[in-house]
């Protein structure tokens, strides 16, 4: 059986390589309410922004008479994309590389995170099939005075079930996602593993190949 490769999209390839399920006990949220759900509204809270870009991504899958290529880069390049920080996540993959970096190889960094979080996502959501899963949110928790999590569970039609959990800190334009899990398995360290292998090989020359 196919991962849950809707799997709220956001979890790229992690729920593909995802063996064992985890469950969670959701907690509790004193953010605004407020029912404005601008991706960069200081009155969005991390869950509700996580509920828009369940319902957008629902709506579009099924919405078009086809998904291609063209109008799902389109559609995560507007709807998906700002829902992230990529240059924030890339600062949390580089690790103790990212001092090392001057501010051009830092935004080069985020670029190609974000080019390779998008195509991997577009690449899951190209074979999703029907009937959709289901995908409960559940209310955030804060983590510290700038971070809260959020968690959704994503249920396929045999009761197949995938957790995702968001890492949300407070931007200058909002809350914004910096990590990604799925059933523990997280976005930062995969990429983490990956860049510090890339750049240990080639050199921060690597990160515009």
């Amino acid at each position: 059986m196919r991962r849950l490769t809707l799997a709220l999209g956001l979890a790229l390839t992690l729920a593909q390589g995802t063996a064992n399920l985890a469950h969670g006990q959701p907690g509790s949220w004193s953010g605004s309410r407020s029912a404005s759900l601008g991706y960069g509204s200081w009155s969005a809270s991390p869950d509700q922004i996580v509920r828009s870009g369940v319902d957008r991504l629902t709506g579009f899958l099924i919405g078009v008479p086809e998904v291609t290529p063209e109008n799902l880069g389109s559609f995560l390049d507007l709807e998906i994309a700002p829902l992230f920080d990529f240059d924030y996540m890339a600062k949390w993959s580089a690790g103790t590389y990212w001092p090392r970096l001057d501010a051009n190889e830092r935004a080069r960094l985020g670029a190609k995170l974000g080019s390779m979080f998008l195509d991997a996502l577009a690449r899951n959501l190209g074979t999703y099939v029907e009937p959709l899963p289901r995908i409960d949110v559940f209310p955030a928790r804060r983590a510290g005075p700038s971070e809260a999590r959020v968690s959704a569970r994503v249920t396929g039609e045999r009761g197949m079930r995938v957790r995702l959990d968001f890492r949300f800190y407070l931007s200058a334009r909002g809350w914004r996602v910096f990590d990604v899990a799925a059933n523990g398995a997280s976005a930062v360290a995969y990429y983490r593993g990956y860049f510090r292998e890339l750049l240990r090989r080639k050199g921060p020359a690597a990160l515009t190949d």
